[in-house]
């Protein structure tokens, strides 16, 4: 065979190849196609964008997909309500074959129980049309794009619910883990935290406080805030135009609440008056929708900003905890974590020594804020003097993080024995009880290798 013949047949071999490899393996398979015969209509769910229905005296609902989320009308629409939907509508089996020429009185499709046109991202549209049970079957006759098909499963009962059916009962469809920043507004007051990013091996991020006061915010409340919020359930939608929002204490609202993903503002609440003639429940407003919701949100909105602010001095994750060292009358204790071991001074230490160190440095709790203005009411200097050395330096450290580092000062003019601490990262210093730092001494104290411990007295 010549050279020329040779290309040429290698020529078609591989256009043949590049075919099979770039067009027909996106072909359906024979049962793919099979199945997609005995549907009325095959669509990919993901391509929609849009879905609208109309019903005989009942509102239209316009549903429209933003991202991954389903609004109705602009509001949060209900994510599982509208994709159950989808997916039925997506499997609409025919029983026997279709056919274009029908009778749409006959069936009930002059005049359908449900119409629904769904749009799709390219910009084509398609409509479904369903009529009457067909007698002496499980089947409902359909029709779509001209061509009539009994169909199983067919999902009017779903279609003809109430406009309220297919809005969202929460006040927001996030997950509360997502959510990076919160703004509580009440009068005059306004409360801003926000969640700094999560360090090593994907561990939370602390919630800070960033208005009034720049602060480690109190994870625990600000965690139990969100909970309420996502939980809260919308018991009613009372018709627009109905209510007096100025009557129902939401012109002006009696308090607001903006949730962000990121740049993202993800909800806008505000919250209203208790309704008189339903216990247990308040008035608020979801972006421009008035809803009835329950009322365990307003104890947490009614709290001042000393709730949201953190009242352990430097809270601790224990298991992320790799360094801790203790200063105090001129003795050294500390230990780091190497290779799944606790050791100071290069030898190995109980581990149970100092976890219980450093859980008790997170569980010492701020009897007061101090700003430097107040230091001579407790004895130290005034703004602008230097202070005294501390009488117990602490130092912790955290994978990924920098060493937070803990100083506490004598006060002898508080009332109780006390001492007033800076802690590095928190806006101002704290007033503690002088037993909490005492525990704190005696504990390091224990943190030493078993070699340098003193030998037990003899019986």
């Amino acid at each position: 065979m010549s050279t020329k013949k040779l290309l040429i047949l290698t020529a078609v071999f591989l256009a043949l190849l590049a075919f099979v490899v770039f067009y027909e393996r996106f072909l359906p398979t024979s049962e793919e196609a099979a199945k997609a015969r005995k549907k009325l209509i095959d669509f990919k769910a993901e391509t929609l964008s849009a879905l609208t229905i109309e019903r005989p005296d009942l509102p239209k609902v316009e549903l429209k997909k933003a991202g991954d989320r389903w609004l109705l009308a602009g509001e949060p629409a209900d994510g599982a309500i509208a994709s159950a939907l989808v997916a039925d509508l997506g499997r609409l089996d025919v029983v026997g074959e279709t056919r274009s020429s029908f009778d749409p009185p006959e069936l009930g499709l002059d005049v359908p129980r449900a119409k629904v046109i769904l749009s799709f991202a390219d910009g084509h549209k398609a409509e479904i049309l369903f009529g009457k049970e067909i007698p002496g079957s499980d089947t409902t006759a359909a029709a779509a794009d001209g061509r009539f098909g009994a169909v199983r499963f067919a999902p009017v009962p779903s279609l003809v619910k109430s406009l309220d059916d297919f809005r969202s009962k929460t006040l927001f469809d996030v997950p509360s883990s997502e959510i990076t920043k919160i703004t509580v507004s009440r009068g005059a007051s306004r409360v801003v935290v926000s969640r700094a990013s999560g360090a090593a091996e994907k561990r939370p991020g602390e919630w800070l406080t960033e208005e009034p006061v720049k602060d480690l915010a109190s994870r625990s409340f600000v965690d139990q805030l969100l909970a309420d919020l996502s939980s809260a359930r919308v018991a009613e939608f009372p018709p627009a135009g109905t209510t007096d929002q100025a009557k129902v204490g939401l012109q002006p609202p009696v308090s607001t609440v903006d949730l962000m993903k990121g740049n993202e503002v993800v909800a806008t609440l505000a919250f209203g008056a208790a309704k008189a003639e339903a216990a247990g429940k308040m008035y608020a407003r979801r972006g421009k929708a008035v809803v009835v919701i329950d009322d365990r949100v307003q104890d947490d909105l009614a709290k001042e900003f000393t709730a949201f602010r953190e009242r352990k001095i430097c809270p601790v994750d224990v298991w992320a905890t790799e360094r801790v060292a203790l200063e105090a009358g001129g003795e050294r204790f500390g230990a780091e974590r190497v290779e799944g071991e606790w050791r100071s001074a290069g030898k190995t230490v109980p581990a149970a020594a100092v976890e219980d160190l450093l859980d008790r440095i997170g569980r010492i709790d701020a009897a007061a804020f101090v700003v430097r203005k107040e230091f001579p009411s407790l004895g130290l200097p005034a703004l602008g003097k230097k202070l005294p050395p501390p009488s117990v330096s602490v130092e912790v450290s955290a994978k990924g993080e920098g060493p937070r580092s803990l100083r506490f000062y004598d006060a002898p003019g508080a009332s109780t024995p006390s001492l007033v601490v800076e802690v590095s990262g928190r806006a101002e210093a704290m007033k503690v009880d002088r037993s909490a730092v005492d525990e704190l001494k005696a504990l390091a104290a224990k943190i030493k290798p078993a070699e340098s411990r003193p030998a037990p007295p003899k019986k």
